[in-house]
């Protein structure tokens, strides 16, 4: 038994942390979702360091069955997949 926790950027994930076994492994998600989440951002106006960082939160730890290496990979597959594609919102006309 593991659990996992995943951080978002808004509604997004870019990382999460498992933990199992006395190990802990940590993961982001690939360079696109990343680069999603930078255009994200971009669109809405988060330019500043503190408007972008004040959008991360953490979710709740979840415990799911087998090894920490395991959940870590079924994990990440997972999420690259539900989030394949981010819908970015159409630039708002006033900058803001």
């Amino acid at each position: 038994m593991a659990k996992y926790r995943i951080t978002y950027w808004k509604h997004i994930p870019q990382s999460f942390t498992v933990e199992g076994d006395g190990r802990t492994i940590k993961r982001e998600l690939s360079q696109k979702i990343q680069n999603a989440i930078d255009a994200y951002a971009m669109a809405e106006g988060l330019t500043s360091t503190s408007d972008y960082a004040n959008q991360f939160k953490r979710g709740d730890w979840i415990e799911r069955d087998g090894a920490p290496e395991e959940v870590a990979s079924a994990l990440l597959a997972e999420l690259e997949t539900a989030f394949a594609k981010i819908e970015i919102p159409k630039r708002n006309g006033n900058g803001a």
